[in-house]
């Protein structure tokens, strides 16, 4: 009886591990004999590509294997969101980028290379094929984001009592369970139809990385094909193909559980083991989080762990590493350009030389060693017009991003409407200067690089809600960035940034990836999320006005960190500017 009481919580923790582990590998034992994973290989069509049936404009690689309702309408290139075509169409491969999008009117093409009918750019918005596990995560959403409002009121006058005695095998536990959790959901969910696109480009990248552009049509930057090249090859053997659509999630189920050790090694340092812990349980297991990378299988996850590398690397004045993992961001995605400023604005305020040689050099060398393999056979500014294209890819005012211009109505408009004085890409092109310039107004006035996370929060909150042609998913880093903002700033109204985004991003997400809507609907979802993110930003702006006095900041303190010395060795359940914090009030 003794030695239970003294090790019962490591017993329960080592028996949640391994439960959860034995509970991955049998999943995935059992999904490499089922017909689920059977099935993915019919999918793909004799030349490599995917089929789209029998329609005129067989799609990627030609005439296919009849698909079935998720994997109809698959796109041909792609970083912006959900699908093409209906559940219904019978074939064709859209044009769309990132399995975009459920156009207007259906803007569905009929020729070759544009699918069949049903095809093409729109008709619907069905990111999934089924909304069997829909129900499911919905309820899992509803608990966890009750738990954090429960919690957070909970304690808001108590300590966080949580023992130190088993704190690493707690958080390995934490780590080790969303890990093998996301493993035993992710053979058996179907995914959107970007999972395909990802296969296919991981296989045209294994055949020959040098021609991955020359030889096929994408608008992705080079980066994130050398994972894809790794998967190609990995997934090419007869042991591994039937788990492809795993292997396709697999960087980025990884990149959550890195992304929250990071937040908690962080935070271990400035609030102490209880609040990291915390944090990274609140990362792991946020249906935010967990949609992305488990249910979609789009790659925000990884581009995350990117952003939150750099402001890590940026506030501990490793400028250039700072400016490389920066580099990497935007050679994975064209919105990683949305923090840039914080960058500029750093270097601006050291006011020396040398972090921009650093910055500048370190930059230029990532562009060069990522690119240069791409290049042979190119034009010299190949990769200028592929952002180009990219970039003007959805001329709409908004692209199933739930966020001002979708509350107003602009969901699909053109970007060319005109919308008061000026056209919705004007006003979002004057709202992107404006956000800007407040960030670096408060930058300025906080005069600490503790403040990048908060400036990196309101670029991608600010641009995200008021700029446009954004996606649903741009937003996803907010809920990373607001928990790095409460570590740095240690203002807990970061905390319930964090909630609300998470919120917000899980909201729009589910609704676009479940939705299969055959025509755009102004509903209830769009408009209560977006007037959220609109009333979420402005909270915002209250915060880090509040917070860019530059009294209001500072390193964090050794007192601020776990002291032996305090009573019970128990860390508090936040902390404030000037220490360690013993409330959570709001």
């Amino acid at each position: 009886m003794n030695v239970w009481k003294a090790n019962g919580l490591k017993y329960i923790l080592l028996f949640s591990l391994i439960l959860c582990a034995v509970a991955s590998v049998v999943s995935l034992w059992s999904y490499s004999g089922s017909s689920a994973s059977q099935s993915a290989a019919v999918r793909q069509g004799p030349s490599g590509g995917f089929g789209g049936g029998s329609g005129p404009g067989g799609g990627m690689g030609g005439p296919g294997q009849p698909t079935n309702s998720s994997t109809e309408g698959t796109s041909t290139s792609g970083d912006k969101g959900t699908t093409a075509g209906n559940d219904t169409s019978s074939g064709g491969s859209g044009v769309a980028r990132d399995g975009q999008h459920r156009g207007p009117g259906g803007m569905s093409g009929n020729g070759s290379g544009m699918g069949g009918p049903g095809g093409g750019m729109g008709g619907g918005r069905s990111g999934n094929s089924s909304s069997a596990y829909a129900t499911p995560l919905a309820i899992f959403a509803a608990l966890f984001f009750g738990a954090f409002v429960f919690i957070a009121y909970r304690f808001r006058a108590r300590e966080w009592k949580l023992g130190e005695r088993n704190r690493g095998l707690m958080l390995w536990t934490v780590l080790g369970v969303g890990f093998f959790l996301r493993m035993a959901i992710a053979p058996w969910i179907s995914g959107h139809m970007d999972l395909m696109l990802f296969r296919n480009w991981a296989t045209t990248a294994a055949d020959s990385l040098s021609g991955f552009y020359t030889n096929g049509s994408s608008d992705y930057p080079p980066f994130y094909i050398y994972i894809l090249y790794v998967i190609g090859q990995i997934g090419s053997t007869d042991a591994f193909s039937p788990y492809m659509s795993v292997l396709l999630r697999l960087p980025n189920i990884l990149a959550d559980i890195v992304t929250a050790y990071m937040l908690y090694r962080l935070a271990s340092k400035r609030v102490g083991y209880g609040i990291s812990l915390g944090l990274a349980i609140f990362y792991v297991f946020n249906p935010a989080v967990f949609i992305n990378s488990t249910f979609w299988g789009q790659v925000d996850s990884f581009f995350t762990m990117l952003i939150v590398g750099m402001i890590v690397l940026l506030v501990e004045n490793r400028v250039g590493w700072s400016a490389v993992l920066f580099t990497v961001a935007v050679l994975m995605k064209p919105q990683g350009i949305i923090y840039g400023p914080v960058l500029f604005f750093e270097l601006l305020r050291q006011r020396k030389i040398q972090p921009w040689l650093l910055s500048i050099g370190g930059a230029v060398v990532t562009t060069i060693l990522v690119i240069l393999p791409f290049s042979w056979g190119q034009e010299p500014l190949w990769l200028l017009d592929l952002y180009k294209g990219t970039v003007g890819e959805y001329p709409y005012a908004s692209v199933n991003a739930y966020n001002f211009f979708a509350l107003i109505g602009g969901n699909y408009t053109q970007d060319t409407t005109t919308l008061f004085l000026f056209s919705y890409h004007t006003w979002g092109m004057i709202c992107i200067v404006l956000v800007t310039l407040f960030t670096w107004w408060m930058y300025i006035r906080s005069r600490k690089p503790q403040f990048a996370a908060a400036a990196a929060l309101v670029l991608i909150a600010g641009v995200f809600t008021f700029a446009s042609s954004m996606h649903e998913r741009y937003l996803f880093p907010a809920a990373a960035l607001a928990v790095l903002a409460y570590l740095y700033l240690r203002d807990r109204r970061f905390l319930w940034l964090a909630g609300g985004f998470s919120l917000t991003i899980f909201l729009n997400t589910f609704d676009i990836f479940y939705s299969s809507n055959s025509r755009d609907q102004y509903g209830i979802i769009l408009c209560v999320t977006s007037l959220l993110n609109v009333l979420l930003f402005g909270y915002l702006v209250k915060v880090v006005w509040d917070c860019s006095k530059s009294t209001t900041i500072e390193t964090a303190p050794s007192t601020d960190r776990v002291s032996q010395e305090l009573p019970s060795a128990q860390p508090a359940w936040g902390a404030s500017s000037q220490g360690v914090n013993t409330t959570i009030d709001s």
